[in-house]
């Protein structure tokens, strides 16, 4: 299994002894018919906010862009999922 956090997405794909393909995909309501990866974004990107409302931490979906992290990064910026992960190791 792949794995791969970025700033606003999250995505997977998996390898069982060869590539899984696609030959058409659908991106924002466009169609794009080409040989590529199956790759599937499945969550939110490292740097996410984290909101804690009404008793449990909600999810975005706005972004901290290029300035997350007061926990991973010691710095006065708003609360995103990269902390949240360092905190739980």
């Amino acid at each position: 299994i792949a794995f791969d956090m970025g700033g606003t997405s999250t995505d997977v794909s998996r390898y069982a002894g060869s590539y899984e393909h696609v030959f058409e995909t659908v991106t924002a309501g466009v169609t794009v018919q080409a040989p590529q990866l199956d790759v599937n974004t499945v969550a939110a990107g490292g740097g996410s906010r984290l909101f804690y409302r009404s008793g449990m931490f909600v999810v975005g979906p706005e972004s901290c862009s290029a300035h997350p992290g007061p926990v991973c990064y010691r710095k006065n910026g708003w609360l995103a999922i990269t902390d949240a992960n360092v905190v739980l190791g």
